[in-house]
């Protein structure tokens, strides 16, 4: 086992106190970004944590200027955030800590970074599970009227991969594309992502990255901070396992 791989007690404790903090059903918030950062320093000691949060800082001041899903487009692109890098698969874009200094990551990385830093600006915007790709909804403001006994949940959606703002027949195509014409969009894949839907989306998609590597190292860490949320969240919140439960999980990545 290589040396950035030898000693983990420290960052691993840390990062289970942050666990046994968060609200599992919760929605997305600054305490799941601040569990996500000790998941960054787990996998890479030499993260600077600070430099990270201002970085956040610097988005959601770009934000606080104009929160509509254009605005929030404008914000992300101005502060150098989108796209995956040359390596899809690599672990790094699964570390917001990465994707905070690099610009680059998964949809789920860069989605999680949108959510929390339009949240700091006073922007409420949601995580959307769809899958093999995360996008964020913007809700629709209270009091707007709508022909529909049952309106859209969500009036607009952001890729933070591109990014873009994008509406339910582009998300259609990112469903059909992403799974290789397997599956078609319904509207159940339009669920808000909780703390503990992300996390285990993001514990999968470094377990992912470390099978397409062939990184043993990587693999046993993943699994046993896969253990430590597990441990923590059950004994504070009756947390079921966060494994891959079924053939359904296996579209629960990116």
């Amino acid at each position: 086992m290589g040396e950035r791989w030898t000693d983990r007690g420290q960052q691993l404790s840390d990062l289970g106190e942050l666990v046994s903090q968060l609200t599992a059903d919760g929605p997305v918030d600054d305490s799941l970004f601040r569990t996500l950062l000790s998941l960054s320093q787990v996998l890479d000691p030499e993260v600077d944590a600070g430099a990270c949060v201002d970085s956040l800082h610097r988005i959601s001041e770009r934000i606080s200027a104009d929160g509509s899903p254009r605005g929030v487009v404008r914000s992300l692109t101005e502060s150098g955030i989108g796209g995956a890098g040359a390596r899809y698969l690599s672990w790094r874009n699964s570390s917001v800590a990465h994707a905070l200094l690099s610009g680059n990551g998964l949809p789920l990385t860069l989605g999680v970074i949108t959510v929390v830093a339009a949240a700091s600006a006073g922007c409420r915007l949601d995580l959307i599970g769809l899958p093999f790709h995360v996008v964020v909804g913007c809700p629709i403001v209270e009091g707007d009227s709508h022909p529909s006994a049952q309106p859209q949940r969500h009036d607009a959606f952001i890729d933070a991969l591109v990014p873009s703002v994008c509406d339910v027949s582009a998300l259609e195509g990112i469903v059909v594309r992403n799974s290789r014409g397997r599956l078609r969009f319904d509207a159940s894949m339009l669920a808000v992502m909780s703390n503990r839907d992300v996390l285990v989306r993001v514990l999968n998609n470094l377990e992912n990255a470390a099978n397409a590597g062939r990184d043993l190292p990587l693999l046993g860490l993943v699994r046993v901070a896969r253990a430590t949320f597990d441990s923590r969240l059950a004994a504070v919140q009756g947390f079921e396992a966060a494994g891959r439960s079924g053939p359904a999980s296996r579209h629960m990545l990116n």
